[in-house]
């Protein structure tokens, strides 16, 4: 009995000890970069890396920076946007480690290269808005929390990681084990931006509850929480509501 409880014990640490040496590779999903032909391509150098992207109609004085979801490929937003956003200047930079962006993912890095970006669009465009999906959402909401931004857009968010990792490795102590937290909840108090939240209602990857915890962190700075009915994780820009509601949310800003 002892023996068997002891190889019992062995396993479960072996596990824990896999689970934290691979965690990233588990956590990001990097995807190549797909055919793009015609746009504006754009590059950043930050920390020693490149992120290689696109973006679309530079020209316009309103600009969104798009941070994607975790197996993404934000190009494949280009027509979306070029289509529901035509009045913004609308960057796609795949993080590094995604598309031809060079480097490894991580959350400080992520972090690091999402502020150098702000920084050298600002210069450039009057009002910066963001958006971020998924993954993107943490992103997204750190940026917004150490910057200055005019309108924040949140898709399928969470209030970290770490809880959404308890939800699909509850017999592990993953507070423990996880390096990259992305705690959203942490940062919404330093948020000024007008934000809006969509949920999806199939939502398989985002607990509702996860979502839920990061939207009761606001205070008036929430200007309004969509549920898109019937949609799913990935889905959810295919409904016309989520359209209708996302060009709302982002007109009428005023530029001084």
């Amino acid at each position: 009995m002892i023996t068997k409880l002891f190889i019992i014990i062995l396993l479960y640490v072996g596990l824990c000890f896999v689970l934290f040496i691979f965690q990233r590779q588990l956590l990001y999903f990097p995807q190549p970069a797909g055919a793009v032909s015609g746009e504006t391509e754009i590059r950043f150098d930050t920390d020693g890396e490149q992120l290689n992207g696109w973006v679309i109609n530079r020209e316009n004085v309103k600009a969104l920076l798009y941070y994607g979801g975790n197996a993404e490929r934000v190009e494949d937003n280009i027509a979306f946007f070029k289509t529901v956003l035509p009045d913004y200047a609308v960057y796609l930079i795949p993080y590094r480690g995604y598309g031809n962006s060079t480097g490894e993912p991580s959350e400080d890095s992520l972090y690091g290269d999402a502020l150098h970006v702000f920084d050298q669009v600002k210069a450039h465009h009057k009002q910066i808005s963001l958006m971020g999906r998924s993954l993107g959402s943490g992103i997204a909401t750190y940026v917004a929390a150490n910057r200055q931004v005019e309108k924040l857009i949140l898709i399928t968010p969470y209030d970290s990681i770490v809880n959404v990792a308890k939800s699909a490795y509850w017999m592990f102590p993953v507070s423990l084990l996880i390096k990259d937290k992305f705690q959203s909840i942490k940062w919404v108090k330093n948020i000024s931006a007008k934000t809006y939240i969509f949920i999806a209602e199939n939502d398989t990857v985002i607990p509702r509850a996860r979502s839920e915890q990061l939207i009761a962190q606001f205070t008036e700075q929430l200007i309004n929480t969509m549920l898109v009915s019937g949609a799913g994780h990935n889905d959810i820009s295919l409904y016309p509501e989520y359209v209708t509601e996302l060009k709302k949310a982002l007109s009428n800003n005023k530029i001084k």
